[in-house]
């Protein structure tokens, strides 16, 4: 019985050492953006748009899953993949627009972290952003923010704990909560599609769409992996990230809505905790928040490597030289970011808004080639996965298409 016990439990180890892939895009997922855009949800809305962040970690989930299965059919990355499909062209709009997308996020991500700094150290400038540039281009370009990273996680995962310690303090309305899983568009205006595209651009975007089909090649995953692949996408994704995001938006309906606050600032979010921090909610909020764009901002510029590298056929490396050159570009173009003029929150809300406009294409291309015999062969979709990508299609470019025509 012992020797069984053992054996269950270094099978159990084995598994979870294999996971790797999908927690990294969930943890980049789970970031400032996504935080902000659910809380303010619960607070605007109350319970009425639970459906809306179930939905959104469904579709990331299919999406994710089909880009990791897309990468490891393929044996490339997503760039290399749609050049030896369709050619050099194609290749070239794919490789600029998630580019376009990665560097937009880290313009927005550093005006955040400019903010939060100077709100903590009581020192505001936009001259942070010219440190923090520095950092970032020191610590991954030469490979040395694994440490720094694993810190800031630590205290983004007790941020989440305290959102889910709080929800038990609040007592949210089970029958409101139940109500709040039946889509309702009585009154769906122009603000509630916004705060949706906003919420669906947190968790289905390029930046990880694109990260996904490179960060399996790192692991070493081949074809043969494709169940580990699902399991690592569903327990990240709709385990680890679901968790995270119903936790935080529950806390903001039971919490901020009845309160009155609209989130109209990135610290009255920080509301949202008070219950169980008190006088210390502003405070832990603020390092957490600081934290969580730290941790998300950095993996994002090793994600314009991945992708301009696999364009260029460059085998890139921290320290390589061209590896810090992309780096060092990505860190110039987000250094404007510090000096943008508007709140903190509008910015992020519109950066996730925007950067889910090319999000179609990508889920697109995976249904495209997933349901090409001669390309996938016997790992074809099966039915159940096309109405999931059916439907992540259908939403993003209904979306995507409603918020350009808003704007404009």
């Amino acid at each position: 019985m012992e020797h069984v016990e053992k054996k269950s439990v270094s099978t159990l180890k084995k598994m979870m050492a294999a996971f790797g892939p999908a927690w990294i895009i969930s943890a980049v997922a789970a970031g400032p953006g996504t935080t902000l855009s659910v809380a303010k949800a619960g607070g605007v809305y109350g319970y009425s748009f639970l459906w809306v962040i179930v939905l959104s970690v469904v579709l990331a989930f299919v999406c994710q899953y089909m880009a990791a299965k897309t990468a490891l059919i393929g044996g490339k990355g997503i760039v290399s993949i749609v050049e030896e499909k369709w050619g050099k062209g194609l290749a070239w709009f794919v490789t600029i627009d998630a580019l376009l997308v990665i560097w937009l996020c880290n313009v927005v991500l550093l005006k955040i972290l400019v903010s939060v700094t100077g709100f903590v150290t009581g020192f505001s400038t936009p001259w942070w952003g010219l440190f923090f540039v520095a950092v970032f281009y020191g610590l991954v370009a030469h490979g040395g923010y694994k440490l720094i990273e694993i810190i800031c996680k630590i205290v983004v995962s007790c941020l989440v704990i305290s959102f889910i310690v709080t929800l038990f303090i609040a007592r949210p309305d089970l029958g409101a909560v139940l109500g709040g899983l039946v889509p309702n568009f009585a009154g769906f205006g122009k603000a509630q599609m916004l705060m949706m595209t906003a919420i669906m651009g947190g968790s289905i975007h390029v930046t990880i769409l694109s990260m996904q089909t490179y960060t399996v090649h790192e692991r070493g995953w081949k074809t043969k992996d494709l169940k580990l692949a699902l399991t690592d996408t569903a327990v990240s994704l709709l385990g680890a990230f679901g968790l995270y995001c119903t936790a935080i938006y529950l806390t903001g309906a039971s919490v901020l809505n009845p309160g009155g606050i609209k989130v109209a600032t990135l610290f009255e979010m920080a509301d949202a905790i008070q219950p169980l921090l008190g006088e210390y909610a502003h405070g832990f909020f603020c390092v957490g928040i600081w934290c969580a764009v730290f941790s998300t901002i950095m993996p994002t510029f090793i994600a314009a490597s991945y992708v301009l590298g696999d364009k260029m056929k460059w085998d890139l490396k921290p320290g390589d030289k061209k590896y810090k050159l992309i780096i060092l570009a990505g860190c110039l173009i987000a250094l404007p970011g510090s000096f943008l003029p508007g709140k903190p929150v509008n910015l992020l809300m519109l950066m996730l808004a925007l950067s889910f406009v090319g999000t179609p294409f990508f889920v697109a291309i995976f249904l495209k080639l997933l349901n090409d015999k001669s390309w996938a062969k016997e790992n074809k979709n099966g039915w159940l996965l096309n109405i999931g990508g059916g439907t992540a299609l259908f939403v993003t470019i209904f979306l995507a298409v409603k918020w350009v025509i808003t704007i404009f």
